[in-house]
């Protein structure tokens, strides 16, 4: 909310300023004595100055013309655009800053809560008494094994029938 409020009261201000300046620009030239005391106080008038002071003149600019006060108007028009430009980007880096710090701050309690419940949770196993008796691991009982038998292996071919000799007639 606060940074809301000094956004809204720096954007018071700048237009406040830039109203003073236009102000002062279309203002007809005038004398200005600047009138430093016996006491080294300053003092600016129109007017003359008291007795006991030292005056200087100070020049002032002569009026502006219509352009140069168009031109000075533009431009003050975009100094505010770029000012409400920039602050609205303040204001959203800001949201999303405050959006990460929660996003963090919630992790840090997801870790810290996670953190409790296994201290909690260790503190329940160190409580479980142990087992007085020493525990051995249980083999499986001896079971002989299986003998599969050979697969039967085919009957050999019967050799050819040797060759007779050649009759001869």
């Amino acid at each position: 909310m606060e940074v809301v409020d000094m956004v809204a009261a720096r954007w018071r201000h700048r237009m406040l300023l830039s109203l003073l300046v236009l102000m002062a620009g279309s203002a007809p030239a005038q004398a200005v004595n600047k009138c430093v005391g016996a006491d080294g106080r300053v003092t600016y008038t129109d007017g003359p100055c008291g007795s006991g002071s030292r005056v200087t003149r100070v020049d002032t600019p002569p009026p502006l013309s219509r352009e140069e006060q168009m031109e000075a108007m533009s431009r003050s028009d975009s100094l505010v655009r770029e000012a409400r430009a920039l602050e609205a980007r303040q204001a959203r880096e800001a949201a999303e800053r405050r959006r990460l710090d929660e996003e963090l701050r919630q992790a840090e309690a997801q870790r810290q809560r996670l953190e409790r419940e296994e201290s909690e949770r260790q503190a329940r196993m160190a409580a479980v008494p142990m087992y007085s008796a020493p525990i051995y691991p249980v083999y499986p009982r001896y079971r002989p094994p299986v003998v599969v038998p050979p697969a039967p292996r085919p009957a050999p071919a019967a050799p050819p029938a040797l060759m007779r000799s050649y009759p001869f007639r």
